[in-house]
This record gives C-alpha cells, sequence and structure tokens, in this order.
C-alpha cells in the first residue's frame, strides 16, 4: 500500500461530484447515494468512499442507517473492509478492497441503503501509459533558463484514449551543524503550458479574452484527438531551481513525473472540474454555471480507473558550466 500515491490521487478529488451532468434541480425530490472510488494501478489498496446526499428542506428517517456495498472484479465479488478511524493509509469512516488491479480489469459496484434506489457504476482500468522516452532537459526561457518535461509516446490507433501527466518537485535540504534537522519539501509543479497546443488550445470566449486555462489540482489531461495513431513529444516546462549550496547548507532540487491512461470516466470527471475551474465568467453571470459530471446510475460520484506510471527522482539539471 502506497500512502503517497493516494495523496497524489485523492487530492484531486475532495468530494465533488459518466453517463449524464447532474443538477441541484434534479436532485431536490429525493435524497441519492454518493459514490467515489478511483481504482488505479499501483497499489494494493483501493479506497471506496460512500455517503448520501442531505436535503436541506426536510430531515430523513434513514440518515444514519448504514450501506451495503457490492464489489466486483472481472465478474468475482470481492471483500469490502471498513475502517472507523484514521490510518496511516485510510481516511476515517472508508472502506477499502485489497489486491493489485492491473490494465483491463473490469470493476462493477453497487451500493444501496435500505432507503434509497440501487446506485450502480462500472469502470475499467487503461492500458498503460504508451511511454518510449521521458527527458528533463534545460532550455533557454523568456527570461533565462527553464526546465522542459519531455514525455514521447505513440497513441494507440482506432481507440479513444485519455491522457494525464502531473509533476512533483522535492526539495531536499541538507544542514552542515548537526543541531539542525535535515528537511524535505513535496510541492505540486504548476507547468508553462505555453508551447503545448494539446493543452493550452484557447477556444470561444478563452481566446477572444486571453483567459488562461488552469487545470484542476496541477493535473493536466488530454485526448487523443489530435494526435490519433500518431506519435508525438509533449513539452511542458517550469522555472529554472538550481537549488543552493554554502558552508551551513545544501539544498537539491529533484522533479518525480506521475504519466496516466485514464478511463473515459475519470477524464470527463477531470474535465467538468476543469470547466467549473475556469468558468470565470459564469462566476460573474456572464456565462452559465458548470455541472459536475457523475457516472453513477440512481446516484452522484464517480467510479472511474486508471493507469499510473511513476518515474524515479530526476535531479534537476545543472547549467553547463556548472562544476
Amino acid at each position: 500500500m502506497r500512502y503517497r500515491m493516494w495523496f497524489i490521487l485523492l487530492g484531486f478529488f475532495i468530494c465533488q461530484s459518466c453517463t449524464h451532468d447532474f443538477s441541484l434541480r434534479e436532485m431536490d425530490a429525493e435524497s441519492k447515494a454518493v459514490l467515489f472510488c478511483m481504482p488505479f494501478t499501483g497499489s494494493d489498496t483501493t479506497l471506496i468512499q460512500v455517503a448520501r446526499s442531505r436535503l436541506i428542506h426536510r430531515p430523513e428517517a434513514g440518515a444514519t442507517s448504514k450501506p451495503t456495498l457490492l464489489f466486483k472484479l472481472n465478474g468475482e465479488e470481492k471483500a469490502v473492509k471498513y475502517t472507523e478511524t484514521a490510518t496511516g493509509l485510510l481516511p476515517a469512516q472508508s472502506y477499502y478492497v485489497l489486491g493489485r488491479l492491473k490494465e483491463d480489469d473490469r470493476i462493477e459496484m453497487e451500493v444501496s441503503y435500505p432507503d434509497l434506489p440501487l446506485a450502480k457504476a462500472q469502470t475499467v482500468i487503461p492500458k498503460a501509459f504508451p511511454l518510449e522516452k521521458l527527458e528533463v532537459v534545460l532550455t533557454d526561457g523568456n527570461y533565462g533558463w527553464s526546465i522542459q518535461f519531455r514525455v514521447s509516446f505513440t497513441d494507440t490507433a482506432g481507440t479513444e484514449d485519455y491522457y494525464g501527466m502531473r509533476v512533483l518537485k522535492k526539495k531536499k535540504t541538507v544542514y552542515a551543524s548537526p543541531e539542525m534537522r535535515d528537511t524535505i519539501q513535496y510541492m505540486p509543479v504548476d507547468l508553462d503550458l505555453e508551447k503545448e497546443p494539446l493543452l493550452s488550445e484557447k477556444t470561444g470566449f478563452d481566446a477572444i479574452f486571453d483567459i488562461s486555462k488552469e487545470y484542476y489540482r496541477y493535473l493536466y489531461c488530454w485526448d487523443d484527438s489530435k494526435i490519433e495513431g500518431k506519435s508525438y513529444m509533449l513539452k511542458v516546462g517550469t522555472y529554472y531551481d538550481s537549488g543552493y549550496e554554502d558552508e551551513e547548507q545544501k539544498e537539491t532540487i529533484a522533479y518525480k513525473i506521475y504519466l496516466y491512461k485514464l478511463s473515459k470516466e475519470m477524464y470527463t470527471y477531470l474535465q467538468a472540474l476543469n470547466r467549473i475551474q475556469n468558468n470565470d465568467l459564469g462566476k460573474y453571470g456572464l456565462a452559465p454555471i458548470r455541472s459536475h459530471y457523475t457516472n453513477v446510475e440512481n446516484g452522484i460520484g464517480l467510479l472511474g480507473g486508471c493507469n499510473v506510471y511513476e518515474s524515479d527522482w530526476i535531479s534537476s539539471p545543472k547549467e553547463k558550466n556548472d562544476n
């Protein structure tokens, strides 16, 4: 079980809510089951979070009842476990299933409360990200050196494919004095997308008013509509951080790159979050309010799979005149 991977993935999906949009008007009449589950490769634990939507206008007699969960992997029912208290791996009051997942695994779930309709959802773990080469290089930027992440891959022809990328930065400081404790900081990287057409293209009012496009929680995702069956090199960047060193301390910089192959459900959900994140005109009443997205039949939430590639830590490249 890998806590870091849970942190990377679940940070994107904190109680946001793939066959249709939903609205408050649609949910006004009755409470519904709420399900969030993002099964992925790279871990032996699948976290499941279940609740029920609450009605503001009237109390519910069965609001404290416990749900019944069914989790099937490739048609075989798996044991669903529960933890009341938080652990180093799981949040409090959450359900989970043990066992590693692999590409093409089919997951089906059902959630039932005594007084609510049966909620259902399904997803499939996608095939692995078709990575061919990964580079972290130093390039000439607008204001000096910059870091560029280059991802070379070949899209599969004849299929709809969905991809994602996230970069984590590690800043490690080692002190010469034994009285000082060494520190390590982890932070997501806000990538420069200006030279990457798969991620930076603007349309409609965004292009007219030159509104920047942002990605929710620094998870950058795209589909294969522009590169169907072709080889491609994705190029995104960030500012150059060479670290620091003197007689008292040494600071080093490294990057870890996560590449995702997303199920259609997961991709569509992320795109909905991005539309909400970037709907500045809607916030001022100049455009429609964007809806969330769900693939949970008779319920709310997401069951979406992904296949994750995690690189080793890659040291920040040095300037050519560095020793």
